[in-house]
């Protein structure tokens, strides 16, 4: 039962148990009083039985009433004490849509007040802090793009030499030239977030063939050869987005399919399954799949679910999935993850867009 039900069914029932008590305490008096004045009134009995039925029906209407009037103030008392309840709630689910600027209206009543008060202190703390750690990752980001270059210049230079250095040295500058592209990505990645979390993030649209636009970006990708499967339906469908932002939405879930998902992929265009004007881009892979806990976890920052481990991928800062995420929001899409649908084993990734040219 909630709050609001509680409150009214507190003001019916007192309603009623105030109306039991003077409805029995009226008439029982009344009818005593009557009694023990019948012979120095001279009263008959049919004279008695009628008042007292008088005053029994005027009791029942008066319990009615009553109990109207305490389900009417029970209604107002429920809004009101319920409104700042719903008002709160809502502003709990726009900060959790991630609105920190939004806040509590100030109240007339000071304990509400108390209420209101904590919760805006808590929020504007809340605020701060994202701010505070958004400015970290963006500075931090900003000072090892500097550094990194010249590494990477470093190793340009060591990689043209690469002939003149032993076997060993070979390797090491293979696993250095690695690293400093896995060191690179990850941060172009954390850049990209802070740019998300600060809120400067601005998208360049260009009219995109589907099928043309997935074809080049998952050629462009860490697995070229990858098997495209397009929808007859597709051929022409277009829609209207960032290039770069979309191209790197399939080559991370291609990446995911290389780290976690058995080292292969495959990739399907097809019209959205419940939607005629959204389009599906799908990747599949081959790896263990995805546990059902994780389907919403593993597109989270710094998370590549419980499964990782067990997949011995030592790659992937957990950042790929999460840029995914907010660049397929950012064109009003969304992504989610599913086990296959043909019983082969692996997991689904589907990235549902808006297209322009719908599909026959």
């Amino acid at each position: 039962m909630g709050v609001r039900s509680r409150i009214l069914a507190t003001f019916v029932v007192g309603s009623l148990l105030l109306s039991g008590v003077l409805f029995f305490l009226t008439f029982t008096l009344t009818r005593t009083n009557l009694r023990e004045q019948e012979g120095e009134l001279g009263l008959s009995n049919d004279l008695i039985n009628e008042t007292l039925n008088s005053v029994r029906a005027s009791l029942i209407l008066a319990t009615i009433i009553t109990v109207l009037v305490g389900l009417m103030l029970g209604i107002v008392s429920s809004e009101r004490v319920v409104r700042p309840l719903a008002g709160a709630a809502n502003a709990a689910r726009a900060i959790a849509d991630g609105r920190l600027d939004t806040r509590l209206e100030p109240t007339d009543d000071p304990d509400l007040n108390a209420l209101t008060e904590s919760f805006n202190d808590m929020v504007a703390r809340l605020q701060d802090r994202v701010e505070r750690d958004a400015r970290f990752a963006s500075d931090v980001s900003h000072e090892l793009r500097s550094p990194l270059m010249t590494l990477a210049a470093s190793v340009e230079v060591m990689v043209s030499r690469r002939d003149e250095l032993p076997e060993r040295g070979q390797a090491a500058l293979d696993l250095l030239v690695a690293d400093v592209a896995r060191f690179s990505s990850l941060v172009e990645d954390l850049l990209e977030i802070s740019r998300y979390d600060a809120g400067a993030v601005r998208i360049m649209r260009d009219q995109l063939r589907v099928a043309e636009f997935v074809e080049q970006a998952v050629r462009a990708s860490t697995l070229a050869r990858s098997p495209i499967h397009i929808d007859q339906r597709c051929t022409t469908t277009t829609l209207s987005g960032d290039r770069r932002r979309l191209a790197r939405v399939v080559a991370n879930l291609i990446d995911n399919a290389r780290l976690h998902g058995g080292g292969s992929a495959s990739v399907h265009v097809c019209p959205a399954a419940d939607s005629n004007s959204h389009v599906w881009i799908v990747v599949e892979d081959a790896g263990e799949g995805v546990v059902d806990t994780d389907t919403d976890r593993i597109f989270e920052r710094f998370s590549r679910g419980v499964g990782a481990s067990k997949r011995g991928a030592s790659e992937g800062a957990g950042l790929g999935l999460a840029l995914v995420r907010e660049h397929v929001r950012l064109h009003g899409g969304r992504v989610w993850a599913e086990s296959r649908r043909d019983g082969e084993s692996g997991a689904r990734f589907i990235v549902e867009l808006v297209c322009e040219t719908a599909a026959p």
